[in-house]
């Protein structure tokens, strides 16, 4: 049974840091390690961490002395990974009970190197949202990537013996995994999608709608800067993720209740 390095960045999250652990503890796959690095948080994140860490030793916590920002604190926590695959999980989302096991069969099968999953969104305080579930194709290029942005940054899962290189810009920019990801499709990597809600996405109020617009701003810029596709193309493919956006926030899912209340620890 490969081990699973599991990266959780972490920034003030304490009112949501312990569901997202009982998230991974719950976790029917049990090969794996969690590598939780404390971005110099001024609550009591750390402290609830290294609560969890002294009850389980597959929990290890570390700090940065500084605010680095996301994309160099999940840099410093790979250099811990010990396990031949390599998932994220962000401070305040929660795991499936079977995330692991479906998506490593589901990497096996299909030989992939670089995979994701279907998810859906959840409220500050904890119910499933009757809308915006994403969806996954279940392998995409660069252009089907830019179309969609479909690849969700806590599902994510990488083969580390087929992808080698795991670093993201160590920049505080928004958007940090998306540029990441692009560097492997213009190599010519594909995602594998595995299209099952395997993640439960926190919607908050101070995260998307203060920085959506910087994030369109963002994917604009990345979109034009683009050398590997053509100004016409450029224009089209942004038009097309501009519509997949809204669709992807303002669309209505009948979504297994059933299964999720089986599956997550949430309302």
């Amino acid at each position: 049974m490969d081990k699973v390095s599991v990266i959780l960045p972490l920034y003030n999250c304490e009112k949501y840091i312990g569901q997202t652990i009982e998230s991974v503890l719950n976790q029917d796959y049990k090969n794996w390690e969690l590598i939780i690095m404390n971005d110099a948080s001024t609550d009591a994140s750390l402290h609830k961490a290294l609560e969890y860490a002294k009850k389980d030793s597959r929990i290890k916590v570390f700090s940065c002395m500084n605010n680095r920002g996301v994309g160099p604190t999940r840099n410093a926590a790979l250099k811990y990974a010990t396990g031949r695959y390599v998932a994220f999980i962000d401070a305040d989302d929660l795991w499936a009970k079977n995330k692991l096991s479906n998506q490593i069969f589901f990497m096996k099968k299909n030989n992939a190197g670089l995979s994701h999953t279907a998810y859906a969104y959840l409220t500050e305080d904890g119910h499933v949202r009757n809308r915006g579930q994403v969806n996954v194709d279940e392998c995409i290029d660069m252009k089907r990537y830019i179309r969609t942005t479909q690849i969700g940054m806590s599902t994510v899962m990488i083969d580390h013996d087929k992808i080698k290189n795991i670093r993201f810009p160590n920049d505080k920019k928004l958007c940090e995994d998306a540029r990441l990801w692009m560097d492997y499709l213009r190599e010519g990597e594909k995602f594998y999608g595995l299209n099952k809600i395997l993640l439960l996405y926190r919607v908050r109020p101070n995260q998307l709608s203060r920085n959506k617009s910087k994030m369109a701003w963002n994917a604009f810029k990345r979109v034009m800067l683009e050398k590997s596709i053509s100004p016409l193309e450029k224009i089209t493919d942004y038009m097309f993720y501009a519509k997949n956006a809204l669709k992807k926030h303002k669309a209505k899912n009948h979504i297994d209740m059933t299964y999720i209340k089986d599956q997550f620890n949430c309302k």
